[in-house]
């Protein structure tokens, strides 16, 4: 692997581009919590796929899609962003997350299960915690499966996040913003029972806001269980796809307040919420999904 290009701030999140053989171009993220040293927390956001094949109209990934990453691949932008600190860091560091979540849609690459099967003893990190993000694609479903039961025989009781991007509670809103199959709200309740009988993290339903984008809590209600899914909400970030597709936030960046209404209706559901809003230096470092490739001209 020969990194082309890096860029961004090491106090919150660096960006890199990275070629493979065959001028299979990736790119990686090293990223940390505002204010908390990485010995406490150290994320790190990994490509899964050349380009993705969803092509959702938010997403800077996708466009051109050319395959699979390997596991090789895959595990190769995790060494490196290892390789960079003392070996000890990684037994040291209370929280080392992995997630699954830049270029790409993990439940179509098998050798995602590969990866996650591999972690443990690769790294012998005490602290790890592998985070998967996924729209949960019909043609993922069986992925989904082997991800549940690689969840319970490898991992047993650790902390593992799985995180379900629903976006919309309205079933055309969301083939708009994931223009793929998808399985269905009431199949997902379903799965996300069986991955949080491993314990002890709650699944999380992801929705990134966007104006005229519905969001009913009592379809989310209707559909999922506060006992075993907290809900995530998240501003629409500014990438050239959602600006090409006329696709704004209802969350600014600097009114968090804006969400409190449905926030408070989840929350008197029985839900957990978090708002997740970040740094607005993230838009200017260029590390949301596929922003530094495509100002590389290669999406």
């Amino acid at each position: 692997m020969k990194i082309i290009s890096s860029q961004g701030d090491p106090e919150l999140a660096t960006v890199y581009v990275a070629a493979f053989e065959n001028d299979r171009i990736v790119e990686f993220v090293e990223a940390r919590e505002p204010g908390v040293p990485k010995k406490d927390k150290w994320v790190m956001i990994v490509s899964t796929q050349l380009g993705c094949p969803v092509g959702c109209p938010m997403c800077d990934a996708g466009g051109q899609f050319r395959g699979n990453l390997t596991k090789n691949e895959i595990l190769g932008q995790i060494d490196y962003l290892i390789s960079l600190h003392p070996r000890q860091r990684v037994q040291d560091a209370k929280k080392l997350k992995i997630q699954f979540a830049r270029m790409g849609e993990p439940s179509l690459n098998s050798g995602v299960l590969e990866v996650l099967k591999e972690l443990p003893e690769r790294y012998e990190a005490p602290g790890l915690i592998p985070c998967v993000a996924t729209i949960a694609p019909e043609a993922g479903r069986e992925w989904l499966d082997a991800l549940i039961n690689l969840r319970t025989k490898v991992y047993g009781g650790r902390l593992f996040q799985l995180q379900l991007s629903i976006n919309s509670t309205d079933q055309k809103s969301r083939d708009r913003l994931m223009p793929v199959s998808k399985i269905p709200l009431e199949d997902l309740n379903l799965i996300a029972a069986k991955f949080y009988k491993g314990g002890p993290r709650k699944i999380a339903l992801n929705f990134a806001c966007a104006k005229d984008i519905p969001i009913d809590a009592a379809v989310i209600k209707k559909y999922f269980n506060p006992e075993i899914c907290l809900v995530k909400i998240t501003p629409l970030n500014p990438t050239e796809r959602s600006a090409e597709t006329g696709l704004e936030t209802a969350l600014p960046f600097d009114a968090p307040e804006s969400c409190k209404d449905i926030c408070n209706e989840l929350s008197a559901a029985g839900f957990e919420v978090i708002v997740s809003i970040g740094d607005t230096k993230e838009n200017e470092i260029g590390s949301n999904c596929g922003m530094a490739i495509k100002k590389r001209g290669i999406l």
